[in-house]
């Protein structure tokens, strides 16, 4: 960079950047293995295959030999769900795009032309002729799309929490998708994706709407989650449901909200059984706390006897294992007692 700090523009770009590997990041964890439809190939699609007939030809003079994967990659199982139906034909579904990302996730010890050689090897080797043909087309356009994906950059002024500026980087990101795939191929490779992407905008404007309390936000967000698709895997509702009661949680405590409020907010984010199990976790731990208060209390009253060293150890030692009757408890006390002492 001629030896100059990166300028506004830049850090934008960057910031747009992380941003879309965090939603992919949450989308990937926890995506599905179903998400099919058969591929409708249009006129367009169809003369992009024709006119690589001569490639594929080619590549099905492999048929059966497997590429050597990238060092990385050897030993591991290749992640490659592709399906295809009875005629053959290949059954768009996430599983594609899984298999592409398996093998460009060795990029940098091979380079991009010998990954996207290796998985046309691994497509000819495995899929009939026309589902390969149709999956070495899609992989020719998920590797322009990628390349076109470099080139987003924000329009106007973005800024870390500026929603609109993020919606705009989202609506961009699905234009260029439209440049390269039909709509039954973005389904596919994209759906879920969409759909989290679009809840973490809705998500952010909610947070930041002022005018609605904890109870009419965490209502809100209950609908929210409610409305993803089956598809997605429980484990995302349930981790999206625990972020948001600690962060509504967070924002109850922190303008002093009642325990009602409090009651309140949980049971429209998770229900009247959820907050019930919630309040008894917070008896719990008040009766906890109440008692290792205590405990504090009576062993400063012992620190700061004339007693000897050695004493006082004894006296403190006598104390817990009167106060605290299990092994976890013991211990437990002992963590507070370091970060009571710090304090």
């Amino acid at each position: 960079m001629n030896g100059k700090f990166l300028n506004n523009k830049t850090i934008s770009l960057i910031l747009i950047v992380c941003l879309l590997l965090l939603l992919a990041l949450i989308y990937w964890i926890f995506k599905p293995d179903t998400q099919n439809t058969e591929h409708p190939l249009n006129q367009q699609t169809q003369s992009q295959i024709m006119g690589n007939t001569s490639e594929t030809s080619q590549q099905n003079n492999q048929k059966g030999k497997m590429p050597v994967l990238a060092a990385s990659l050897q030993g591991t199982e290749i992640d490659c769900p592709i399906q295809v139906d009875s005629n053959g034909k290949l059954i768009l579904t996430v599983g594609i795009r899984s298999c592409f990302d398996y093998f460009f996730s060795s990029l940098g010890e091979k380079t991009e032309t010998e990954l996207v050689a290796d998985i046309r090897q691994y497509l000819t080797a495995t899929l009939p002729d026309s589902a390969s043909r149709y999956a070495i087309y899609l992989l020719d356009q998920y590797v322009a799309y990628t390349h076109a994906l470099k080139n987003i950059k924000p329009s106007g002024n973005f800024k870390t929490g500026d929603i609109d500026g993020f919606q705009k980087v989202i609506d961009q990101m699905y234009k260029v998708q439209q440049q390269f795939f039909n709509a039954a191929e973005i389904n596919a490779f994209f759906g879920n994706e969409r759909n989290l992407n679009q809840f973490n905008i809705d998500q952010m404007r909610i947070h930041a709407n002022k005018s609605l309390t904890a109870q009419q936000k965490a209502a809100e967000l209950a609908k929210l989650i409610d409305q993803l698709p089956s598809t997605l895997a429980d484990g995302v509702r349930v981790s999206m449901q625990f972020a948001e009661l600690q962060q509504l949680t967070q924002e109850v405590r922190e303008k002093g909200g009642s325990s009602q409020e409090l009651r309140n907010m949980r049971e429209s984010l998770l229900g009247p059984e959820a907050a019930d199990r919630l309040e008894k976790v917070d008896q719990e731990e008040a009766g906890w706390q109440t008692q290792v208060n205590g405990y504090l209390a009576a062993r400063d009253q012992i620190l700061k006897s004339d007693a000897s060293i050695e004493s006082k150890q004894q006296s403190i030692n006598q104390l817990r294992n009167q106060s605290f009757g299990s092994k976890e408890d013991l211990l437990r006390a002992q963590s507070y007692e370091m970060i009571h002492d710090r304090k």
